[in-house]
């Protein structure tokens, strides 16, 4: 369905839903670039590259002559099916530093990319670097698009996710696209505010909501609609290119992941997939995109 509001051939700025895997072509991308992953197994983060694909074909990046720069890139299998198909792919860590040091973002990215690789690419037209989001080593306006795959939620305090969404549109040339992909809550229940979470912190000397503050809840890494305005959007200077569509079907909600302090998920239904909405205390998130422009 094309968005009358932007020439869009989907809806891009919206919640990750289930019904979106019965999409074609959604669905066909999603084969591409997570292979490995079942289409009985609905997992966000497929949802997550696939609509990113869709929305950098959309406006024109995928004809092998775009610079494209993923941050927070990790070892996604994104940034090796965008090597076939642009002139420039460069992704940015932290790599083997920080939380996800040993996991998304191991070391070993710097010295051989090709070890993560999940299918051959164009080896000669990814580049792979270590740099803090919140300062990219690069000249202004470098690339043709910038996309970040719930990452951008991770970088810090706010103040250093609004300098890393600064950065994302200095590097990128007028008329040049972002894409983010972040975390937001879908039901917030009224504990879960900071100023609340902050008080459960003093009563309890510190043993529960350590991170909470009066402005800042525990659950640090979920944005609300309004923050990812006031956090991501606004400091950014792009312009969002569709409203935000915060609906989500009940089949997504039927099977909610309970994430465990020891790293394990407990499902609803006692089944990891659809792996869609999560828990955080008593309220809900999963991904949100943000498809964003550069304004000449």
């Amino acid at each position: 369905m094309i968005s009358t509001t932007s020439g869009l051939s989907r809806q891009f700025a919206k919640l990750c839903d289930l019904p979106d895997f019965e999409d074609a072509e959604l669905a066909t991308t999603m084969a591409e670039i997570t292979p490995d992953r079942l289409p009985a197994e609905p997992h966000r983060k497929a949802w997550e590259f696939a609509m990113g694909a869709l929305f950098l074909r959309d406006v024109g990046h995928l004809d092998g002559s775009a610079h494209v720069l993923d941050v927070g890139a990790g070892h996604e299998e994104i940034i090796y099916w965008l090597a076939n198909r642009a002139e420039r792919v460069v992704a940015v860590d932290i790599y083997g530093r920080g939380a996800f040091g040993r996991r998304e973002a191991v070391a070993s990215m710097l010295e051989d990319p090709t070890v993560h690789a999940p299918y051959p690419y164009r080896e000669d037209h990814l580049e792979v670097l270590d740099m803090d989001a919140r300062r990219l080593d690069f000249p202004d306006e470098s690339f043709d698009a910038v996309v970040s795959f719930s990452s951008i939620e991770h970088f810090g305090t706010p103040e250093d996710i609004k300098r890393s969404a600064r950065e994302i549109a200095r590097v990128l040339k007028p008329g040049g696209h972002a894409f983010l992909v972040t975390e937001v809550f879908h039901s917030q229940h009224p504990i879960d505010h900071a100023p609340v979470l902050f008080a459960v912190r003093l009563v309890t000397l510190g043993r529960r909501c350590r991170r909470a503050t009066p402005r800042r809840r525990s659950i640090g890494d979920v944005f609300t609609n309004r923050e990812l305005r006031r956090v991501i959007v606004e400091p950014s200077g792009l312009h969002l290119m569709q409203p935000l569509d915060f609906s989500m079907s009940r089949e997504a909600l039927a099977n909610i992941q309970h994430p465990q302090p020891d790293g394990s998920v407990i499902s609803s239904t006692g089944g990891p997939y659809p792996h869609i909405v999560l828990a955080a205390h008593r309220s809900t998130f999963t991904s949100v995109c943000l498809p964003l422009v550069k304004t000449a």
